[in-house]
């Protein structure tokens, strides 16, 4: 579900009992899955470990593993989920169900092979998103940017409103119970990622597009390609369903929709169908009156920060619309979000000072925490510190990306976070090619070195008061204790 942050570090998790007992039987209701035994190989990854907890709400004898430990782990076991470190085939138990892996576990791995000996059905993860979206009354959320914190206000509308929906968020939301949900109503929310075209695989009554901008390149090379993927999630939406748009989406990407899916535009724009009005700020956080087709609500005063949050707001009032919610409660609900982890989430320091840590890993997602932390600290020195996530990402938008953090007074650039590139794409480009450009702008850059040299390098440049952020979607995560500690 886009760059997902990778699993910290492993610590060690206690082995569960053996499992004997025999599986339920029949499947999950309201979804095309006959048996109701799951293993998951990859449990540990951020859609995986919400999968695990969304198909054991609705009743899923689920079990799983992961090749490291580490904090999700440790979580799921805290659940009571039967969950293991490595490869061990031997743990196997049931016949007839299915084995879901992440796009890193390869067909031929020990544990999906025992589980395909005992006649279950191998599916990605993807794919048995796929299969729970077709049910339900799924509320799927596309896009560039915002897409789990988007999805994240959706589940906390709904259930304001009354319901009780399942959900798979891309982050941790602990005001919501974390990642993943299995909701007694009938709806599912969804973040719907455009790697890898894994979100053609849903089939949503709702669809949003948030926007669409350029990011994955190594599976869009070009931007047509690109619209293509998006267009070809809309074709998937429903007869008689919802399609929500940025108002600046292209419009080839609207072209393959069905004649009866009705089409709703999400903008500051007048003759936009979802949009905000009397708009207020207070240091970086916003209230606004929605307009909905012509329709004034009650005025929303939101607990995220950002002007970038307002517009996500009002896509998951229009998706709380679109599953005919009560729109009084879903305002509250929105109102009343705290947000998702990693996204502007602040931090204070043993000698009062503060620390933002932020998912971050675009231009455009740089620029928008950059100007709410303006925003929201006005008069402070901002310190930022970025670990830029893919030579390729990072080689692509080089220009883009040395704009936007010379926005910040200081930069400091980690080691690039590789994956999934070769060796000649890792050779392409460095930090110090980051942090040349970003000089050539006319703001002090240094580079950083590795993550673990990071809070060393933050204490050296310190000047007092300074506001730090660490940006990136990579390990940069793993040195907020090193940084925190300093401030």
């Amino acid at each position: 579900m886009t760059d997902m942050a990778p699993a910290p570090a492993p610590s060690p998790a206690p082995a569960p009992p053996s499992r004997t007992e025999p599986e339920p039987a029949g499947g999950i209701p309201g979804t095309s899955f006959a048996s109701r035994r799951f293993h998951l190989v990859g449990v540990g990854g951020a859609g995986m470990s919400g999968l695990a907890r969304l198909l054991g709400g609705c009743g899923g004898d689920v079990s799983g593993s992961d090749a490291t430990g580490g904090a999700i782990l440790d979580a799921l076991l805290g659940d009571g989920r039967d969950v293991w470190i490595g490869c061990q085939p031997a743990r196997i138990v049931g016949h007839d169900g299915y084995v879901i892996r992440s796009a890193a576990v390869p067909p031929a791995d020990a544990e999906v092979q025992e589980c395909v000996r005992r006649g279950f059905t191998s599916l990605l993860y993807a794919e048995a998103v796929g299969r729970l979206s077709e049910g339900r009354r799924t509320l799927a959320i596309a896009g560039t940017h915002g897409k789990t914190t988007t999805t994240g206000l959706v589940v906390s509308a709904l259930r304001a409103a009354g319901l009780d929906p399942s959900h798979l968020i891309g982050g941790e939301a602990p005001q919501l119970g974390g990642n993943g949900h299995g909701g007694q109503g009938t709806e599912f929310v969804v973040e719907a990622c455009e790697f890898n075209r894994s979100f053609h695989n849903l089939r949503p009554f709702g669809a949003a597009i948030l926007n669409v901008d350029h990011d994955h390149f190594d599976c869009y090379p070009s931007t047509d390609e690109l619209v293509d993927a998006f267009a070809g999630y809309l074709a998937r939406v429903r007869p008689g369903g919802t399609a929500l748009v940025e108002e600046t989406v292209p419009k080839a990407v609207l072209n393959s929709l069905r004649n009866d899916v009705r089409i709703l535009t999400v903008g500051s724009g007048l003759w936009a169908d979802i949009r905000a009005v009397e708009v207020r700020e207070q240091l970086g956080q916003f209230s606004f009156v929605p307009v909905l087709l012509g329709q004034r609500l009650d005025r929303v005063q939101l607990s995220l920060s950002g002007r970038h949050n307002m517009q996500n707001a009002l896509f998951a009032l229009g998706l709380a619309y679109t599953a005919s919610a009560d729109l009084a409660g879903a305002c509250r609900g929105i109102a009343s979000f705290t947000g998702v982890r990693r996204r502007f989430e602040m931090h204070t320091g043993p000698d009062g000072g503060t620390l933002v840590n932020d998912y971050a890993h675009h231009p455009a997602e740089i620029r928008a925490v950059l100007q709410t932390a303006r925003r929201r600290f006005p008069g402070r020195r901002l310190l930022v510190v970025f670990q830029p996530h893919q030579h390729q990402r990072t080689l692509c938008l080089l220009p883009e990306f040395a704009d936007a953090l010379a926005l910040a007074d200081q930069v400091l650039v980690a080691d690039i976070y590789g994956a999934r590139e070769s060796a000649e794409i890792r050779a392409s480009v460095s930090a110090a090619d980051l942090v040349a450009a970003v000089r050539e702008r006319g703001t002090a850059c240094e580079g950083a070195g590795p993550v673990a040299a990071v809070p060393a390098a933050v204490q050296a440049l310190r000047r007092g008061g300074e506001l730090v952020l660490l940006l990136g979607a990579g390990d940069i995560d793993q040195a907020v204790g090193g940084v925190l500690a300093g401030l």
